[in-house]
């Protein structure tokens, strides 16, 4: 029977770090199928989702943990089909300031919208040079959850937050 493992990852950021762990998954049998990755803060971090025969799970386990200078957190994951939601992307833009993902995310969760994806970076703005917080969200929900109440409401704190929303189909 085969395993789906969830990997955490962070460690200092080197060279053939990604080579080292793609090798060690590879030993084992494992098969490499999703990520996200990227450099925070001086540390390499990512998600990773790896298939593994069962009876080589705890050997894969054991190698990944003794990757030198790499935190690795192991998660069992599923492969259940999850119920049919609509999928749509939404956008964020605006001055950067403390609260802004809290606030926009509170209003989401209260519409009953399930966040698949995010991203987000500061940038400075070309003209002014003053920070700017960008966010990118890949949401779903429920058939039945208005559309038009979700616009307004983030319309609605968008204002307070002084920042652009955009929902994309």
């Amino acid at each position: 029977m085969e395993s789906v493992l969830v990997l955490t990852i962070s460690g200092e950021d080197r060279s053939g770090l990604v080579e080292q762990l793609a090798q060690v998954i590879a030993q084992h049998g494992g098969n490499w199928e999703h990520c996200r990755m990227a450099h925070l803060a001086g540390r390499f971090v990512g998600l990773l989702e790896v298939s593994v025969a069962g009876d080589a799970q705890q050997d894969l386990e054991v190698a990944l943990r003794t990757i030198k200078d790499l935190d690795v957190m192991i998660a069992s994951g599923d492969r259940s089909q999850p119920e049919s939601l609509r999928q749509f992307d939404l956008e964020v833009v605006g001055t950067d300031h403390p609260g802004i993902v809290r606030d926009v995310f509170k209003a989401l969760a209260t519409a009953g919208v399930n966040v698949e994806e995010l991203s987000t970076s500061t940038v400075s703005a070309p003209d002014s040079g003053v920070m700017l917080f960008e966010a990118k969200a890949r949401l779903a929900c429920a058939a039945e959850v208005s559309r038009e109440a979700i616009r307004s409401e983030l319309e609605a704190i968008a204002q307070d937050l002084m920042v652009d929303v955009r929902l994309l189909d």
